[in-house]
């Protein structure tokens, strides 16, 4: 009995480890300042204002990554290709081409948007570059779904076949002693 009690202990000491790894807390997607309920009937621009802060931030944060990743590439060039030749102009070119593949009919933003923007962030990756070998890696983040943590459902793997293997343990000396000596008398006795 004390062996039972030891082990349902241990499996609600597990359950609560994989209770705390929800949603929010076990894999950090949750995301925090943008809403899909602003309408234009609020009382005020709360709403709206929190959601276009919110995709300020993200648009400086893509803005960065994608000047950094640039420049990475640049960096890796220097490295492999000789001779070398800088490309800048090259991938500009193919940015855009890139980028325009997904604009699609009657899409707020248009090719010259997308040229504007390119060409500034790519004139600004090489001038970081400085035209020379950087010691140094520049610094990207990739969002969340790219590289999604899952570490919450292999621990859900593991506390299921855990606890399957406790009930498979606890169920086993039942059913040895419901199929052993007493197999001759009904299971149902009539009164």
């Amino acid at each position: 009995m004390p062996k039972c009690l030891l082990i349902l202990f241990f499996n609600f000491c597990i359950l609560q480890i994989v209770r705390t790894q929800n949603f929010e807390t076990g894999d950090n997607s949750t995301v925090r300042g943008c809403s899909n309920r602003c309408s234009y009937k609020d009382s005020s621009l709360q709403c709206w204002n929190t959601s276009l802060l919110f995709f300020e931030k993200i648009l400086l944060g893509q803005m960065r990554n994608y000047v950094a990743v640039q420049m990475n590439i640049d960096q890796w060039a220097r490295r492999h290709k000789k001779p070398y030749i800088e490309d800048f102009a090259g991938a500009k070119k193919r940015s855009i081409k890139s980028m325009e593949s997904f604009l699609h009919d009657g899409d707020i933003l248009k090719k010259e948007t997308i040229e504007t923007i390119v060409d500034a962030l790519v004139d600004l990756a090489a001038q970081q570059s400085n035209h020379s070998m950087l010691t140094w890696m520049t610094h990207f983040q990739c969002p969340i779904p790219c590289e999604h943590r899952y570490t919450v459902w292999r621990n859900l793997f593991i506390l299921s076949t855990i606890l399957n293997v406790c009930l498979f343990i606890c169920v086993l000396p039942l059913v040895r002693r419901m199929h052993g000596g007493e197999s001759s008398e009904p299971l149902i006795h009539n009164n």
